[in-house]
Formats: structure tokens, sequence, C-alpha cells
């Protein structure tokens, strides 16, 4: 029988929540009332404005047609505007900025436009499934670095710069999955090594409209306005809670940005132009909404850190991201994904296992602040039943 599939998805690993998937989806088949925290899908909806605008667009048969990979002009200008207002920071619509079709998308055609085969790339660990991915997609050789710790990351880079030469390192601030926030000096030196070791810095920053109790999220690009060695992955998908409207862009470097753009025209029409004029909507006129969404995340995140801290939980304090991080009790002596496993079997709450992040992420689990704090107080029960059984 022949093989239609090549090496490179061959070696792929199943996908690690997959068996959380598949656990999950058979207990709801039996009946189970599985409480998902397990899967990062916003619940919140999208602002009401937005949807009526995407109705309204949608009607007019004049944006059934193609639309134009990059993106329209009005949907890149908010974009320019909204970088300007919210971080003093000048781009050009036409250079600098190109809407991608999530932030997933955009990093792995990204990578694939800026990396040859075999040029090495900086990946956090843990980090985000892609993050490991895309540079094996675009044909990198991924170097990992533990990021439990953002001093501790840097030094890490500064030691791999002295043995190899590195063409792209990616990061992600705020984190997924540890939630870990940086402060504007981190970025400050990363892009003073960008430039010594001429580097570029992709920073993956789709959680930058979800903080709280502090500052806003510093931007990469604030600490590289003359945009030398920098990108930047946002994204409307957390804070405007748009996960299904798939609208992202990469901002930055207009070497970069113009590669990818070559490479998406090539590839793809673009999203469906309804969406991208409801989003214009989105980045031009509800800055408000992000805080709006960010509250209820405080409010959940307080209720599970409260509840595992009970538990013997030692979780990661922050202000920023729809998860809780969090190190697993000694007493269990269970691997994360068995932890997993076996929470979803007794207590019938999914939650992700650590390791699903990577090596550096074995001993923890990530819990996703996406159910109503009625839903997550009874998943939080469920757990202590568990911890009461047997750990």
């Amino acid at each position: 029988m022949s093989n239609f599939s090549n090496k490179l998805v061959n070696n792929f690993p199943e996908y690690l929540f997959n068996e959380i998937n598949k656990q999950k989806l058979e207990a709801r088949k039996n009946g189970r009332d599985v409480i998902d925290l397990g899967y990062g899908n916003p619940d919140i909806p999208t602002h009401t404005r937005v949807v009526d605008k995407l109705i309204e667009s949608a009607q007019n048969k004049k944006n059934h047609k193609y639309s134009v990979s990059k993106g329209i002009l009005g949907l890149r200008t908010a974009m320019k505007d909204r970088y300007k207002r919210i971080y003093d920071v000048d781009l050009h619509e036409g250079e600098n900025i190109v809407n991608t079709i999530g932030s997933k998308e955009g990093l792995t055609h990204l990578l694939m436009s800026v990396l040859d085969k075999g040029d090495n790339i900086v990946v956090p660990d843990p980090s985000y499934p892609i993050h490991h991915y895309a540079p094996l997609i675009a044909g990198g050789n991924p170097i990992k670095i533990k990021c439990l710790n953002p001093e501790d990351f840097l030094s890490e880079l500064v030691n791999v710069l002295t043995t190899i030469d590195v063409k792209v390192v990616l990061v992600s601030f705020p984190h997924n999955p540890t939630t870990i926030t940086v402060k504007q000096d981190f970025y400050e030196e990363l892009v003073f090594l960008a430039r010594k070791h001429n580097f570029l810095i992709v920073n993956d920053f789709a959680y930058s409209d979800v903080y709280f109790d502090g500052p806003r999220p510093p931007s990469l690009l604030q600490s590289d306005k003359e945009l030398t060695n920098s990108v930047e992955l946002y994204s409307l998908t957390k804070g405007y809670s748009m996960a299904g409207w798939r609208v992202g862009f990469a901002i930055g470097n207009k070497e970069a940005i113009q590669a990818l753009t070559k490479l998406k025209s090539y590839i793809d029409y673009g999203t469906f132009q309804p969406i991208q004029i409801a989003s214009t909507v989105a980045i031009n006129d509800l800055d408000e909404y992000p805080l709006e969404v960010s509250d209820i995340y405080r409010e959940r995140r307080i209720l599970v850190t409260e509840s595992l801290e009970s538990l013997g939980f030692d979780v990661y304090q922050s202000n920023a991201t729809m998860f809780v991080w969090a190190k697993i009790p000694l007493a269990s002596k269970k691997t994360s994904m068995d932890f997993s496993l076996a929470v979803l079997e007794k207590s019938n709450v999914a939650i992700s296992p650590g390791i699903g992040f990577g090596s550096e992420g074995e001993g923890h689990i990530r819990i996703a602040l996406v159910e109503n704090k009625q839903r997550i107080r009874q998943a939080m029960k469920n757990m202590q039943i568990f911890f009461d059984d047997k750990i």
C-alpha cells in the first residue's frame, strides 16, 4: 500500500492532548457531565457590535468576492492606529502589517518565509505546541530553552548564542501555558542581543489583551521602534473573544513582513471580507471590551487558584492570560498525563497535562478558565472529592 504522507508529518508524535480528548468524548457518550477546563476555547461571546457588523457586511454581495491575502487596507490601518494609540509604535500599513488567519497560521507561514533549511531557531520549553512544530514544518532546527523563569531564559540564551549561529528567537509573553509575564527591560535585553548576534525575534503576543491587577503587558516593538530585528504576532482571539473568527496579524520588520506577504499571496485569498470589516470595528471602537473580558477571567482565576492551593498545588502567581499553571502535589507520584487522566476519570474534569507543552512542563497542569463561575466551582468540588478519595 502506498504511503502518501511525508517523513516529516509521519515523525510528528500524536498530539498529546488527543488521549485526553478521546477519554473526554467517551465519557460524554456515556452520559457523564465532563467539565472541560483543558481546551483553551473561550466561552465569552464576541461583542454584539462586531457580530452586527458581520451580519451587515455579509448581506452586501460585493463582500462575497475574493479578498486580499494581506488583509484589506482598513483592517491594516486600524492595526497601525492601535499600535500607535496603545504602544506609541509607528507602523506603515503597507510595509509592516499583514493580516493572518489566526496566529498559528501566521507563525507557521512567517517561519516558512524567513528560515532556510537547517537554520537554528530558539524555542521556549514549555510552550504552546505550534511553537515546537512550526519550526520543523519550516525546515528549521529548534533549540529548546527552559522557560519557567524569564531571567533564566535570557541567561541560557546568552550561552547558546556564544556557541552557535541563531536565525530566529521565538518568545511568547504573556506565556501559554505558564502565564509568565515580562517587563520592558526583558525585551530591551533581547533586542540588544538580537542586534549583536543578528537574529530575528518573533513574539507571539496572543495574550496581550488579557491582563488584570497590574499594568498592560508590554510589546516587544516598544523596545525596537526602528523594527530592525522584531516581529510580533497579534490576535483578536483572546482579548476580543473571537476564537472562531481566525483574525490575527504579523507586525514589525519590513523584510520579514514582506516575505510573509509574498508567501501568503501564493497560498490564500485572505479571511472572508465581512469578518475583516467586522474586526475593524473591534480594533477601532472597542478598546474597553478586552478589559471587560479580562475581569471575567480574573474572577475565575481567583476561584481556581484558591481551590488548587487548598489541595496542595503550587500555583504560579500571574496577572495575565486565561489559564492557571500549577505544580502537581508531590504526593500524587504521577506523571502529568497520568494525573490528568485520573482526574478526568474520577472527577469528570478535563485538564491539560504539562508534558503536552514540552518536557519542561512535566509535573505541572494547565487549567483553562473557559467555563462560568458556577461550572468552575463544580469542577473544583469534583477535584476535591478526587483528592479526598485518593491522590
